[in-house]
């Protein structure tokens, strides 16, 4: 996912000249030619930036723009560049209505915070990939330990569960996968919590079961022969899960709001002049400055974001 701020540096002249909107294009190379069309913005009186998200973007893709309106037509193409990491959970116009900011000026700076506050809380919370689950699946490898259960990390679709025949076999078979998550009809069955009371009805996912209406037992066990009393690979990979890797398709509504809350928190700041303490004359005290808003680290816990030390990451 990347970011990409568009400045309209005379936005009354732009939409005086017959513009109304903002075109963005992308290609894999700086000298490519922008002839795909990502997306659009629409150009707003008396507001000179705008953030435009490409959620397929990547750190490798260029961005060119390309003013347009139903009279003059397409503008010129601009400069290419590249777009920098979204990490954030909120977008500048939402932060910028919570903090009662007005001035368009402070949007890079609002940015900037957004993606920072963000990353605090992936880190409060031991979640170093955030909220957003994988827009393309991806495999990831297991140890299947020889249980009818397997621990796997937290993602919101399961496209393939596939299994090695023998520990020491280097192709893995794929088990039948179930038509929909509680058809019954399939190998496996995805869950969340615990192996002994597994939740069905809700993500994200971080357990497989084995159906036991398929044709499958456990997951086979990554040992391999003996040696001096000890299994020459005992953690050898025997499971692939092909699935989309993350926490969520949207993100909660919780992680929005602690989003702006702690970039709102380090823009005040930022105003105090980076002061250790800032007075407050609602209370006639001194406010002391934390890493993490108390009130966002309540949010997070109360709301269980955190992942628990014996989960996977």
């Amino acid at each position: 996912m990347q970011r990409l701020m568009v400045l309209v540096p005379d936005i009354t002249a732009t939409l005086a000249a017959g513009f109304t909107t903002v075109r963005v294009y992308t290609d894999v190379t700086e000298g490519g030619a922008f002839a795909t069309l990502d997306g659009s913005i629409t150009l707003v009186a008396g507001q000179d930036s705008y953030e435009y998200i490409d959620v397929d973007g990547t750190s490798a893709t260029w961005y060119a723009t390309r003013y347009w309106g139903a009279l003059p037509g397409l503008g010129a193409l601009s400069t290419p560049r590249r777009g920098s990491t979204a990490s954030a959970y909120a977008t500048i116009t939402e932060a910028r209505m919570d903090i009662d900011l007005i001035a368009i000026r402070d949007d890079l700076t609002i940015a900037r915070l957004l993606d920072g506050a963000a990353r605090t809380i992936n880190t409060f919370t031991g979640r170093p990939n955030g909220y957003f689950a994988d827009v393309t699946a991806s495999a990831k490898y297991y140890n299947g330990r020889g249980r009818s259960f397997l621990m796997i990390d937290e993602c919101v679709v399961i496209t393939e569960v596939a299994v090695k025949d023998s520990a020491s076999d280097i192709d893995y078979t794929a088990w039948t996968t179930p038509t929909t998550v509680l058809a019954g009809d399939g190998d496996w069955i995805p869950c969340a919590g615990d192996q002994d009371d597994p939740e069905y009805n809700q993500l994200p996912y971080d357990l497989l079961i084995v159906d036991p209406n398929g044709d499958e037992a456990t997951f086979i066990n990554g040992a391999i022969g003996v040696r001096g009393g000890r299994a020459r690979a005992p953690g050898a990979p025997t499971v692939k899960v092909t699935a989309r890797w993350g926490y969520s398709l949207t993100v909660p509504d919780d992680i929005t709001v602690a989003n702006i809350m702690q970039a709102a928190r380090w823009y005040q700041r930022l105003q105090s002049s980076m002061a250790d303490t800032l007075a407050s004359t609602d209370f006639g005290q001194l406010m002391f400055r934390q890493r993490l808003d108390p009130d966002v680290a309540m949010i997070l816990v109360e709301g269980r974001y955190y992942v628990p030390s014996s989960a996977r990451r």
